[in-house]
């Protein structure tokens, strides 16, 4: 530290109890209001000589000033004339020193705010170019999965026109075969009876039931093959969109242009300066990574949808199982009912109490599992975002 700058601290103490002797209408004046804030410490020596009125700090200090109480004036001057005296020598180095640091601060900030800039206008061009890039290969490969869509409809045209015809044979066999149970002339609706024809109707309705879900499981074999063609498409573009982005600049990490002290310390300016431009190259690098998220989280992505298809499919039969058991019972009702009514000995008040109830039944299936998909439809949307948010 230099001599002067400790002696100037030596003077304060002195200085300051001068200070609160003097008349109050002169310690009105911006000069002494100043003296008064170094002294205090408030401000730094070299501010003090910066102000606009430093010159007359000594003009007003050394003018004729009115005695307080017993002190004489050479008591009340002496005090300010040999800090001014001590000081003076230092002021204009000062001062000149301060000229030359906020150059250098305000050329330094002039060559950040460039720097600031030429990043930005990169990373905006590169962005563009990235997003034509994109869009264009996403109508590429768009067009290639149009193509493996339109060969599976083809395909799906053929099974399900094979697994109808197999399936409307079955039914017509069963039709047949239940009918057959209820034509036995001059037979009785006994217990024993009954139970027989139910058991026979119900393994006639269950194999056709197997033959249904056999053809489902195979065209839904066939459309998870087309969907799992399509995403190794789709991770071909991913991959090129991703080597495009590095090309350009997209993927790196941006360091920030921070401010270096100039002098002792950081001015408030630029630590202001430092904060932002941390806060604004997480910014930009959080751009890029959502502009990027869908090329690198694409596989993940699609890989969910995949499962999620074969659980929408595990899902239907569930309560198709739960339905057909139902059905399978309702259709032997009916059939009996039908028979109740040309004169079979069947209890008809039962058998309308039974039905009701399967009815009641399988509207509670239907509502057990809307509820499972509505829960899923809520869960996999926030499932979505988080593999996007990677």
């Amino acid at each position: 530290m230099p001599k002067e700058w400790v002696d100037a601290g030596i003077a304060r103490e002195g200085l300051l109890k001068v200070l609160s002797r003097l008349d109050v209408e002169r310690k009105g004046s911006n000069c002494l209001f100043c003296l008064e804030w170094w002294l205090a410490g408030t401000i730094e020596t070299r501010s003090l000589f910066n102000v606009p009125w430093a010159p007359r700090l000594l003009q007003c200090v050394s003018s004729p000033l009115e005695p307080v109480g017993e002190m004489k004036m050479e008591t009340i001057l002496y005090p300010f004339l040999l800090a001014l005296v001590i000081l003076s020598p230092a002021s204009g180095a000062l001062a000149d020193d301060s000229k030359e640091l906020r150059k250098e601060r305000q050329d330094a900030q002039r060559a950040r705010q460039h720097q600031v800039s030429e990043r930005n206008k990169a990373v905006n061009e590169a962005t563009r170019a990235f997003r034509e890039y994109t869009r264009d290969l996403k109508t590429e490969y768009r067009e290639q999965t149009k193509d493996l869509d339109n060969e599976f409809k083809l395909r799906e045209v053929d099974l399900k026109a094979d697994h109808d015809a197999r399936v409307a044979s079955a039914e017509a066999e069963y039709q047949k075969k239940l009918t057959a149970l209820f034509m036995n002339p001059g037979g009785q609706f006994t217990e024993q009876r009954l139970e027989q024809m139910h058991s026979e109707a119900r393994a006639f309705s269950d194999a056709l039931f197997d033959l249904k879900k056999q053809s489902a499981e195979e065209l839904h074999a066939a459309r998870m093959a087309n969907e799992e063609s399509k995403s190794a498409l789709w991770a071909q573009m991913d991959e090129l969109a991703l080597d495009k982005a590095e090309s350009l600049g997209l993927t790196r990490t941006y360091p920030p242009i921070l401010a270096t002290p100039i002098g002792d310390e950081l001015t408030t300016r630029e630590e202001r300066w430092n904060e932002k431009e941390q806060k604004d190259v997480a910014k930009l690098e959080g751009r890029n990574s959502k502009a990027l998220s869908e090329f690198r989280n694409g596989a993940a992505l699609r890989k969910w949808e995949l499962e999620n298809l074969n659980e929408d499919f595990k899902l239907t039969w569930e309560e198709q199982a739960k339905l057909h058991e139902l059905d399978s019972e309702q259709g032997f009702y009916n059939t009996l009912f039908m028979q109740a009514a040309q004169g079979g000995q069947v209890d008809q008040q039962k058998l309308m109490a039974q039905m009701a109830e399967l009815n009641e039944q399988k509207k509670l299936i239907g509502i057990e599992y809307k509820k499972i998909r509505d829960k899923n439809r809520i869960t996999r949307r926030q499932e979505r975002k988080a593999i996007l948010a990677k």
